[in-house]
C-alpha cells in the first residue's frame, strides 16, 4: 500500500537543557498537537495528489493576562543540527512542497491556546522513498512573561512517500447496471477478459433505455486513476457504445441522468461521439472510487472490458 508517514518528535537538538524541576514552572510554549513525550507518533495516509494537511497551534502553561501574538515559521537551518545531534540523515524538503496556512496566530487573554492553522504538505512534489525533515518552531511572541526556549518550541515533522504501488483497480470489483433487471451480466464488465465476442461470454449488455450505464465500485478511493481503458464488442453492434460519457466520483453519484451527473460537483468527464474502440484509451490522473460508463442515447450499451489502472489505496 502506497502511504505517506509522519511523525512528529519534541526533543532537544542543542545543548540548552531540558524543562524540569524548577525551570517548569517557567510559562513555556510549544507547538501543540503534543506528543506529551519523545517518542515518535506516527500517522499514516494514503498518498495523495492533494495536499495534506496538519492542524498545529501554539499553546502555554498558564492563562495569559493579554493577548498573545505568536509567530511561527519553518527553519530548515536546524535540519544539520538536528542530524549531528541524532546522528540521522534527513533530507530538506523541496521548495514548494510545504507551507503554513498561517504564520501568525493568537493566544487570547485568560486562554493557554491559540487559533489554528494548517501545514500544507504537496506530496506529489516529494522524491519516492526519501525521508525529509520539517523543523515548526515559535519564532516570536509578542507578550511579557512567556519562556521561549527552542527545546519545547520547535517540532519536527518526519515525512517519507514511499513509491506508489500501480495495480489494476477495476477487475473483480462490484459492478452493476442502472437497470439491473433488464441487464446481463454487469460482471462480465470487469472480468479482466477484454474478448468482444458475445458467444465467448465475456460481453455484457444493458439493454435499451434512454442514457444507460454500467458503474463499478473500485472499494476505496484511489488517490490517483492513471489510465482507463474500454473494449467495446467486436461481433456486431459497436455502435451501441458510442455518443458515450465516462464519469468519475470520489463519492458516489447523486443522480443517474447524464445531465444530474454532469452537474454533480467533483465529477471528472470525458465524452467520446464515436463508438468506443478496443480500447478506448482515458487519462484522467485524479483520484476516484466510482466509474460509470453511460450513454447518451436511447440504445442499449454493451461493453467487453473496462479496466482502471492507478495507484492502489
Amino acid at each position: 500500500m502506497s502511504v505517506i508517514i509522519v511523525s512528529s518528535i519534541l526533543i532537544i537538538v542543542s545543548c540548552k537543557k531540558q524543562i524540569t524541576g524548577a525551570d517548569a514552572k517557567l510559562n513555556g510554549i510549544y507547538i501543540v498537537p503534543l506528543s506529551g513525550s519523545s517518542a515518535v507518533e506516527n500517522q499514516v495516509l494514503v498518498y495523495s495528489t492533494t495536499p495534506n494537511t496538519y492542524a498545529l497551534g501554539t499553546a502555554i502553561s498558564s492563562p495569559l493576562t493579554a493577548d498573545a501574538n505568536v509567530t511561527i515559521a519553518v527553519d530548515n537551518s536546524l535540519v544539520s543540527t538536528y542530524n549531528s545531534a541524532q546522528n540521522t540523515k534527513y533530507a530538506i524538503m523541496p521548495t514548494g512542497s510545504y507551507s503554513l496556512a498561517a504564520t501568525s496566530l493568537t493566544i487570547p487573554k485568560n486562554s493557554i491556546a491559540s487559533n489554528q492553522t494548517n501545514l500544507i504538505i504537496q506530496s506529489s512534489m516529494l522524491s519516492p522513498d526519501v525521508s525529509y525533515l520539517l523543523p515548526v518552531k515559535v519564532a516570536s511572541v509578542s507578550a511579557s512573561g512567556i519562556t521561549l526556549n527552542s527545546a519545547i518550541a520547535t517540532k519536527y515533522y518526519i515525512i517519507r512517500s514511499p513509491t506508489p504501488v500501480i495495480a489494476n483497480l477495476s477487475d473483480g470489483k462490484n459492478s452493476y447496471w442502472k437497470n439491473p433487471s433488464a441487464s446481463y451480466n454487469p460482471f462480465r464488465g470487469n472480468d479482466g477478459n477484454t474478448d468482444g465476442d458475445w458467444a465467448h461470454g465475456s460481453v455484457c449488455e444493458s439493454g435499451a433505455g434512454t442514457e444507460q450505464y454500467w458503474e463499478v465500485d473500485l472499494g476505496a478511493v484511489s488517490p490517483r486513476i492513471d489510465t482507463v481503458r474500454i473494449w467495446n464488442r467486436t461481433d456486431c453492434c459497436d455502435t451501441r457504445t458510442a455518443q458515450f460519457y465516462v464519469f468519475i466520483s470520489s463519492v458516489p453519484f447523486t443522480g443517474t441522468s447524464v445531465a444530474a451527473t454532469l452537474a454533480q460537483p467533483g465529477v471528472y468527464q470525458y465524452y467520446q461521439d464515436a463508438p468506443a474502440g478496443r480500447p478506448t484509451l482515458i487519462l484522467p490522473r485524479i483520484p476516484g472510487r466510482y466509474i460509470r460508463l453511460q450513454n447518451t442515447t436511447t440504445m442499449s450499451l454493451t461493453l467487453a472490458e473496462l479496466t482502471a489502472i492507478g495507484i492502489k489505496p
